[in-house]
């Protein structure tokens, strides 16, 4: 029985440093943002809903579905636990009555622009000691990968 000779042969599995640094940085910002929502103590869910409301205010719960992709019995769970919250009201639509119309209180405002807030924070800490010519180069560079990704 002939023998056969292995060459041994060293496979690279580790990422590229650039690679490697975009998995970081991505890991340890959802962890800073996941930190950020527990103090808020309001589900990403209903900030999502917040900000929809927040660029239509009076928006029907068929709108709000098509804003955030969540299915019709989630926003109806997600709207009953809001309005308990006293984040938002729903009212009967004028003109349909079958059509319900949601409304952001001032609590639900409050929360909203608490996330904001929490957003530019997040964001000042990641660009902090990043030129402005940095920046633009980092966004080009960026803008480059995701192309390659879709």
């Amino acid at each position: 029985m002939e023998q056969q000779e292995y060459s041994e042969k060293r496979i690279e599995a580790s990422l590229s440093e650039p690679v490697s640094l975009l998995g970081e940085i991505s890991k340890r910002i959802r962890i800073i943002a996941a930190e950020n929502a527990r103090q808020d103590k309001v589900p990403k869910s209903e900030k999502l809903i917040l900000q929809c409301l927040m660029n239509a205010n009076g928006a029907t719960q068929l709108d709000i579905v098509r804003f955030t992709g969540f299915k019709p019995p989630t926003i109806s769970i997600l709207m009953k636990k809001m309005e308990s919250a006293g984040y938002i009201t729903r009212k009967p639509d004028e003109f349909d009555l079958r059509a319900m119309r949601v409304f952001i209180t001032d609590d639900g405002k409050k929360v909203y622009f608490r996330a904001v807030q929490n957003v530019k924070s997040l964001e000042e800490i990641i660009l902090n000691n990043v030129t402005d010519d940095e920046r633009k180069a980092l966004s080009e560079i960026l803008l480059k990968i995701k192309s390659n990704l879709n």
